[in-house]
């Protein structure tokens, strides 16, 4: 492959637009071009990154988030080894075991709430495998968002029930998104149904996640803060 590529080449080989590569520009996503004459020309690291960027979309990635994890892991490594390792960043989705004693650990000096088990069982957040003596969750990365909760000393039923009520509008949010592709999109003449409604579904996960994101900023803000920011004494 040629190490020169025009934008209409490089949105060509990630089967893009170049209104989108464009778009990615803008919000520092991509670097730009390097520019000779009146023509930008990019490399095989622009053509990697804008791979990356397709690959964490389709796990649900806002844009914000991407820009983020882009600029923390430039700090330390290469995009070639974003490249190779952004499946380990991708923790939604895999699951995972742990010994009684690291789930003893997401308590409060270790005591485990038997209440808060069952609520967490109840939505099926764990489960036990009595054979082996383990503790399995789904979701890898709920656990490590018990276990950054608990560093921070928040009582774990006070961080259930933030979780059912997260829960119950999450699914209010599906039932919505659900009958609108109902009434605009599956009833349309589609080769690959599935296909679309898993980009839908990634198109609905990622509309969540930016507005999301900027509902807590502006929350931050109307408390007086900003993000990042120590709260006023």
């Amino acid at each position: 492959m040629s190490d020169e590529l025009t934008i209409d080449e490089l949105a060509q080989r990630v089967g893009s637009r170049t209104s989108t590569v464009r778009m990615y520009q803008s919000k520092g996503l991509l670097p730009g071009p390097e520019i000779r004459g009146r023509i930008g020309y990019y490399n095989s690291a622009h053509l990697a990154r804008l791979r990356v960027i397709g690959r964490l979309q389709e796990r649900g990635f806002s844009l914000a988030a991407i820009k983020d994890l882009l600029e923390n892991w430039s700090r330390g490594a290469s995009i070639a080894a974003l490249v190779g390792e952004e499946q380990d960043l991708a923790a939604f989705g895999e699951s995972t075991e742990m010994s009684p004693a690291d789930f003893a650990a997401l308590f409060p000096d270790g005591h485990v709430d038997p209440d808060v088990v069952r609520r967490a069982i109840g939505l099926g957040l764990l489960s036990f495998d009595p054979e082996r003596g383990m503790v399995k969750a789904p979701s890898k990365a709920f656990v490590e968002i018990g276990r950054e909760l608990a560093a921070h000393r928040i009582p774990p039923a006070r961080a259930m029930t933030e979780f059912e009520e997260l829960a119950a509008d999450v699914r209010r949010i599906a039932q919505r998104f659900n009958v609108f592709f109902e009434e605009f999109v599956a009833e349309g003449s589609h080769d690959d149904l599935p296909a679309v409604e898993r980009r839908f579904h990634r198109m609905a996960a990622s509309a969540v996640q930016e507005l999301l994101a900027q509902a807590l900023q502006d929350a931050a803000a109307a408390s007086g803060r900003h993000p990042g920011e120590t709260p006023p004494s």
